[in-house]
Formats: C-alpha cells, sequence, structure tokens
C-alpha cells in the first residue's frame, strides 16, 4: 500500500494493469500455502522478511518492484491494482520462484539486509 502516492507512481499504477480494484490472477488455495512456504524458506528467501523488506523499500525501488512483478507473474500470480487508492497489492505466495528470488535480492541489494 502506498500511503500519499506522488502523481508518477500513479500514472506508472494506470499503465502496469487493472483499474478500480479489479483483481488478475487467481488466489492461491491454502493446502498449497504453508508448502510453497516451507519450500521457499528452504530455498533461503525469508517470505516475512521479504514482505518487511517490501514495505520499507522507497517510491522509486517500489516502482521497479512493481515493474518487476508485472513482467514476471505467472497466471496464478494475484494481483490487485487500485489506482484511485495508489494501491498495489501481491500474494507473495502466488509468485514464481524465479521472482520471489529476484525480489529478494533486489531488497538485499537496495537495503542491505
Amino acid at each position: 500500500t502506498f500511503k500519499n502516492p506522488k502523481a508518477n507512481l500513479l500514472e506508472r499504477l494506470k499503465e502496469s494493469g487493472s483499474v478500480g480494484g479489479e483483481e488478475n490472477g487467481a488466489k492461491s488455495k491454502r493446502g498449497d500455502e504453508s508448502a510453497k512456504k516451507k519450500r521457499r524458506s528452504e530455498k533461503g528467501v525469508d517470505m516475512e522478511r521479504l514482505a518487511d523488506s517490501l514495505q520499507r523499500l522507497g517510491e522509486e525501488d517500489l516502482l521497479q518492484v512493481v515493474q518487476m512483478v508485472h513482467d514476471n507473474k505467472t497466471a496464478d500470480t494475484y494481483t490487485k491494482n487500485d489506482v484511485d487508492q495508489g494501491e498495489f497489492h501481491v500474494d507473495l505466495y502466488t509468485l514464481p520462484d524465479s521472482l520471489v528470488r529476484m525480489l529478494w535480492d533486489f531488497c538485499v541489494e537496495k537495503l542491505g539486509s
């Protein structure tokens, strides 16, 4: 969620996907979620730390994250783009493993954690 988004961010969100609360992708099933969570932690990606790191990124870095998600998402990826509220939601557990690793590496590079 972006609080008080700048015009540049709103413009990029409009260009990047659905508008007005529309959703794309599919929500993950509860049974699959715990298996994915365990599998990802075994690959060296702490999903909770990734979520925290994404929230700490600056606006310019968040624009890159939104672009990475849109460029690399699959049919199973759940995203919600609400331009009016300046919000972009993504279920990290529905992202492909390669994108999770890409986001993790990006956060480590930008935040050093």
